[in-house]
């Protein structure tokens, strides 16, 4: 691990292991008290994060302008044509460069596979990840290649669940919204006759609307989510009620036809209501 300083420039720069290469892994990581302006026509080689730590600057991506006050970074593949600037007399930033064997398939996983710019609530957790992980390596040697793979896989968990992207709602805020009818659907999955308009009433919004907030914040429709919810009471009345048969299970969660509950069933969990009971 290689640190330079320069004036008001801490950077790290860390060489991942030929012999035991990380599935992500930090390329260079750092904090500029007074950000210069960078325009790279050609990207950057890898995938990159830069954040306002202080002050405010300005990132243009795909011919748009984003102001990037405290609270925002900017997320970018690599090879994607940027530029950022400071619009205030000081411009305080935070970065770190990643890549890694397995980083495409990870970010896939959590729906980050996409240059963007991103917001936060200052004072959640969100703002610190990154300053943190400058932290422990300023900590010493003790801080090894494996430590900051996985710092890199928190601060992914912590913008997946906090940030926000093109003014979309956080997923943390998403599922707050979602609450009532949550709490509602616990009290009437059993209902066969719990249909989506019903549901997004629950919430006063469309059932559009109800469908876009469901898939941002568990990928799933909110019918999905529903049969996923009476899998699950299924299970627990299979386990812990065996003297009910199936079709009485199906009836009790909310299945009209117990066909369909058992299709259902094998479908998400991969084994028969019956053969599940067996083994459990």
């Amino acid at each position: 691990m290689e640190q330079v300083k320069v004036l008001m420039h801490k950077r790290y720069e860390l060489t991942p292991s030929t012999a035991q290469p990380f599935p992500i892994f930090i390329e260079s990581i750092g904090h500029h008290e007074d950000q210069e302006k960078l325009v790279r026509p050609e990207g950057f080689p890898c995938y990159h994060w830069l954040q306002t730590y202080a002050g405010e600057g300005e990132f243009v991506l795909d011919g748009k302008k984003y102001v990037l006050p405290e609270g925002t970074g900017v997320f970018m593949l690599p090879g994607v044509p940027h530029t950022y600037y400071a619009i205030t007399e000081q411009w305080c930033t935070q970065y770190v460069t990643f890549g890694g064997a397995c980083i495409e398939s990870i970010l896939s996983t959590l729906d980050l596979l996409e240059s963007a710019v991103y917001r936060w609530d200052l004072y959640g957790p969100m703002q610190k990840v990154i300053g943190q992980i400058i932290n422990n390596m300023d900590a010493g040697s003790e801080y090894s290649g494996y430590d900051a793979s996985a710092d890199l896989y928190h601060f992914f968990i912590q913008l997946k669940k906090h940030g926000q992207v093109n003014n979309r709602t956080s997923i943390r805020n998403q599922i707050a919204h979602l609450q009532p009818l949550l709490i509602w659907l616990e009290t009437h999955y059993q209902n066969p006759d719990t249909s989506l308009e019903e549901m997004a009433e629950v919430l006063a919004i469309t059932p559009r609307h109800m469908n876009t907030l469901f898939q941002h914040a568990f990928g799933l429709s909110p019918y999905s989510y529903l049969i996923r919810m009476r899998l699950r009471k299924s299970k627990e009345i299979l386990i812990h009620q065996p003297a009910k048969t199936v079709k009485e299970v199906a009836k009790n969660v909310g299945f009209r036809d117990t066909s369909h509950f058992v299709a259902s069933f094998r479908k998400h969990v991969g084994l028969t209501p019956e053969r599940f009971r067996q083994m459990n």
